[in-house]
């Protein structure tokens, strides 16, 4: 399920401190190797170069991700042209270089929100924290600080504090581009996708050069719906440039979206060549080989998002699901457990969790979490079917419940438009359940029409035992396989 955090799965874009007088690099005497991949902060503010032109600038304190290296030259995602390697440092070392700063100016507030940012890069919030009010505590003007430290608040999840300092830093400078992109990316992050879409207009409409306005408004316009629109976003930040895999797999969801696995795949794979170490770009590849039935390939992109972010909530999710088409059932609730202590109360985690106990015959396990899953989101129509399908097929007469599955069901149905093959073989299996094999007949035969692959000779074999009068149990259930 990925999403650019989409979907879940956005990456945060950082406002750069701009000091206000150019300052050297400070290069520590030891430095670690920089390689591709690897995220970076530059430590200087620089023009980028192609051949002998100037195309782009960097800011110190901007970090990025190195995407390719040519000698002394480094190229990063979202950032047009090359530039020296000696003005970019690994996080440790930029950290180290920036505190060195502090040490002998302790009122040096651009290091010191440099400084704060790498710590939130690294997922050290406390310290970041501490950094940035120092700053504020030196220099209460500088807007950027202000919209940097509600980015903080929202990795905290401190939505209401986030708004108010992106807010503040409006008012400083309504012309910061930057802090409506940030105001946009705290709506995102509650599903607010209108008023997230509308912060993103005003940044475009105060600086139309940055891809990354164009990539955010895309994810934000896909989960609003408007699959035109995110395309063509997807398409203008490009176009503006075109090494930001983040466009990539913006994409190839729109793509999984109309069931064009090739062209998803495609994508993906343009996301993982522009950053072969980027875990949302492997695990959007992963997740479309799930979707193509390749489940070992999958499993292997899947590996090396988790190898590369060990804490991406998503990227357990998918693994699991894997596992449980493969019937790694202990091994699928392992990953499902670690996505929800990771992603919190997700309802889509805790109803394919309830798939994995089922595989493992723990009915009364499984039965809790879909329980938790339709309180929590009960209405999401991924999770009416799999907690319908396991009222509807679970093998013990204990669990089931085909007139709440018939209820579930039906309304998923309903929103989808009767066009998901999944959710109306689900519905046949309920009337079956009934004992109403004229109406899961009709809607077995629906099923097989909208079916492809090898879901087709499934809901055929379901089919004939309605034909026969004949319920269907599953040992299995039917994972929440939603893209947002």
């Amino acid at each position: 399920m990925p999403t650019s955090d989409h979907s879940f799965s956005i990456r945060f874009v950082f406002s750069a401190l701009m000091a206000s007088i150019a300052l050297l690099a400070f290069v520590p005497s030891e430095l670690s190797a920089q390689e591709v991949g690897d995220r970076v902060c530059v430590t200087g503010n620089f023009n980028t170069k192609i051949k002998a032109k100037e195309v782009d600038r960097v800011v110190e304190g901007s970090i990025y991700t190195i995407i390719a290296k040519q000698g002394k030259w480094c190229s990063m995602e979202g950032v047009n042209g090359w530039l020296p390697l000696e003005y970019v440092m690994n996080l440790d070392d930029a950290e180290a270089h920036f505190t060195k700063r502090i040490e002998t100016d302790d009122k040096d507030f651009a290091a010191l929100a440099h400084r704060g940012m790498i710590r939130y890069e690294k997922e050290e919030l406390v310290p970041a924290f501490k950094d940035l009010n120092q700053s504020l505590h030196v220099n209460k003007a500088n807007a950027i600080t202000w919209n940097n430290r509600g980015i903080v608040y929202k990795a905290q999840g401190n939505y209401d504090k986030a708004f108010k300092d992106i807010r503040y830093a409006v008012k400083l400078a309504p012309k910061f581009a930057r802090a409506y992109f940030n105001l946009g990316i705290v709506h995102y992050a509650v599903n607010n996708y209108e008023a997230a879409i509308k912060a993103y207009d005003k940044a475009i409409e105060l600086d139309d050069s940055d891809p990354w306005y164009f990539v955010s408004r895309g994810s934000a316009k896909y989960g609003d719906g408007d699959l035109k629109g995110a395309l063509a976003d997807y398409d203008k930040s490009i176009e503006i440039n075109k090494r930001i895999s983040d466009s990539y797999v913006g994409r190839s969801n729109i793509f999984l979206s109309n069931n064009k696995l090739d062209e998803a795949f495609a994508e993906a794979d343009k996301a993982v060549d522009i950053q072969p170490k980027n875990a949302v770009s492997l695990n959007q590849r992963g997740w479309v080989l799930y979707k193509q039935g390749k489940y070992a390939e999958a499993m292997f992109d899947l590996n090396r998002a988790i190898t590369y972010a060990p804490r991406l909530p998503l990227a357990y999710n998918n693994r699991a699901v894997c596992f449980v088409e493969l019937g790694k059932f202990e091994k699928a609730v392992k990953d499902y457990t670690e996505s929800l202590k990771l992603s919190g109360e997700n309802p889509l985690v805790y109803a394919n969790r309830g798939v994995a106990y089922e595989g493992l015959g723990d009915f009364a396990k499984a039965k809790k979490d879909y329980q938790q899953a339709e309180e929590i989101g009960g209405t999401v129509s991924e999770i009416a079917n799999t907690v319908g399908w396991f009222y509807a097929t679970c093998p013990s007469d204990n669990y089931r419940d085909g007139e709440k599955a018939i209820e579930m069901v039906t309304k998923a149905c309903e929103e989808a438009q009767w066009e998901d093959a999944s959710f109306v073989d689900t519905l046949a299996a309920a009337y079956a359940e009934q004992g109403e094999f004229e109406a899961a007949t009709k809607y077995a035969n629906q099923a097989v029409e909208l079916a492809e692959g090898g879901k087709k000779d499934q809901y055929k074999a379901r089919l004939a035992l309605y034909e026969a009068k004949k319920p269907y149990f599953s040992q299995t259930g039917k994972s929440a396989e939603s893209q947002r």
